[in-house]
């Protein structure tokens, strides 16, 4: 018999999906009508009758009463039990890590940041990891999964980062052997961009239809994450779009990775800051809590209308500008959203990018893109933590969403 992944669908399986995709459009709606989620599915109304009396019985959505429907018609309205079924998010990355609450809606609750060095000890950082979880945890019972979310490339099958710049120390680090049987929660690890990429697509408030969303990353490091008609793109070891890899200057700086002038030598965190140690000086006599917030200075020196600062974002942005023409070659995506440390450089930072992607894209596709910074209120992987985990439970629903 052969080993491989069935591919075929029997009824049980149809009748999750539709289950899973009755939820979907309540946690993108919010509040929606029987006969408005048949329009959509194109299901009959007796089966999202009976599909939604399921779901009710399990405590996943709940009646809100009468709305007004297409030609002023009135229905009952039918909504999400959000707030009783939470996640919790947990970013991972080179300085810091932190634990967030959300629920199914998107709605934060909580969010705890930790920082640590890279030369402390890998054990120490994890226990204190677990710890964290299982005080959150405790605090939220209605808690019904967790996301971890961790720089890449994330080796998805062995369940560790294969080069993270300046993070020799993690890499043999299983991170599935550490975590999966922690707690009585399941847990679902992704990729840190990729992580990004889900919390645009569920929460970014982007308009719909949307075929294809790329987000990029640009923190500490470079990366990019790609949802397509609702699923993310992984490739065959779940480090498919690792735009921070890709070399802008084949004889350029060498990277950690073997190959030259990777994109994420020139617009990332760590790059910003050894630029500005050379043409802003000054800035290090100050003292910073974090390395974001030492970006954020050299943002904010760039709106007072310091010139050095000026010159140093729109630096950024050109590269950022080369990541984005990659990608919209690559994907030909309807957005690519900017998210994590460099996305405080706003429009200065924005228009800079724009400027260099219309110049090197074809008008075609230019005209029907849209480029823009991420609105989202909370750090756009810890939110993406959480959309892990959300996306997991929503696909899912009858295995995961049932009433405690």
């Amino acid at each position: 018999m052969s080993s491989k992944q069935a591919i075929g669908n029997n009824n049980s399986d149809l009748t999750e999906m539709n289950r899973s995709l009755i939820v979907k459009i309540l946690q993108q709606r919010e509040v929606c009508s029987r006969a408005e989620i048949a329009k959509i599915t194109g299901l009959t109304q007796a089966s999202i009758t009976k599909i939604v009396a399921v779901l009710m019985e399990m405590g996943i959505v709940t009646e809100v009463g009468v709305i007004k429907g297409n030609g002023n018609r009135r229905s009952i309205g039918l909504r999400l039990n959000a707030e009783e079924k939470q996640v919790i998010g947990v970013k991972f990355s080179r300085h810091m890590f932190a634990v967030g609450v959300f629920d199914i809606s998107g709605k934060h609750y909580t969010m705890r940041e930790t920082e640590f060095k890279l030369e402390d000890d890998t054990r120490a950082v994890i226990r204190e990891m677990k710890k964290q979880i299982n005080e959150t945890l405790k605090k939220y019972p209605n808690v019904l999964a967790i996301g971890l979310a961790l720089p890449g490339p994330y080796l998805r099958e062995e369940g560790r980062i294969a080069m993270v710049t300046s993070m020799p120390k993690w890499h043999d680090i299983n991170f599935i052997d550490e975590f999966k049987q922690e707690f009585d929660k399941p847990l679902f690890i992704e990729q840190d961009a990729n992580a990004g990429a889900l919390a645009e697509w569920w929460f970014g408030n982007h308009g719909r239809p949307l075929n294809t969303l790329a987000y990029l990353l640009a923190g500490e490091g470079v990366g990019s994450g790609i949802v397509e008609n609702d699923s993310l793109l992984l490739g065959m070891q779940g480090v498919a779009s690792e735009i921070g890899h890709i070399s802008i200057d084949v004889k350029g700086k060498k990277c950690e990775c073997g190959n030259r002038g990777c994109l994420e030598l020139y617009c990332s965190a760590s790059a910003m800051l050894k630029r500005a140690e050379e043409e802003m000086p000054e800035l290090g006599k100050k003292k910073y809590k974090n390395r974001a917030e030492e970006c954020s200075a050299i943002f904010k020196e760039a709106d007072k209308g310091n010139k050095k600062a000026i010159k140093l974002v729109e630096e950024i942005g050109e590269y950022l500008g080369y990541g984005c023409v990659t990608l919209i070659n690559a994907y030909n995506p309807d957005i690519i959203v900017i998210g994590d440390i460099m996305a405080q450089g706003g429009d200065l930072l924005l228009n800079k990018v724009k400027e260099v992607v219309s110049k090197r894209v074809i008008p075609e596709m230019y005209e029907k893109l849209k480029i823009k910074i991420s609105s989202l209120s909370v750090d756009p992987t810890l939110y993406g933590a959480a959309a892990i985990a959300t996306d997991r439970l929503l696909r899912k629903p009858s295995e995961y969403l049932k009433t405690n």
